[in-house]
């Protein structure tokens, strides 16, 4: 059995969290804390044009998922030629939490009021 773990019905390669640099190529990264149950708790999720720019410690998350248990990084490279729902043997279906960061759950709650006003024009302001 591997670490690899399943988002969505995709299988991302679970590394240790320095090891991004080592990542060449696009696709998408989350700084995840593995759980003393065997479930993961996602503090960042981001699509990238490049993994090893962005996933180290030079990212804004970085201190802050640090400072919540970051201890894995999960990778998904772009171009897989894996489908949704087309798992390898062996990848891991663990619980799924989310702890983002108080700026991005604030900013998703924000582009969730503004599609709401549109989809109902009574909840629009003038």
């Amino acid at each position: 059995m591997t670490d690899d773990v399943e988002l969505y019905g995709v299988a991302f390669m679970s590394l240790y969290h320095h090891d991004g640099r080592f990542v060449r190529g696009g696709g998408v990264f989350a700084f995840s804390r593995r759980d003393l149950d065997g479930g993961r708790t996602i503090l960042h999720l981001e699509p990238v044009a490049d993994i090893s720019r962005h996933a180290d410690s030079g990212h804004p998350r970085w201190d802050w998922a640090m400072s919540n248990g970051m201890n894995e990084l999960l990778v998904h490279l772009a171009g897989s030629q894996q489908t949704p729902g087309e798992l390898a043997p062996g990848v891991g279906s663990p619980s799924i939490r989310w702890c983002l960061h108080p700026d991005e759950r604030a900013s998703e709650d924000e582009g969730l009021d503004a599609v709401d006003g549109l989809a109902n024009p009574r909840t629009r302001q003038a």
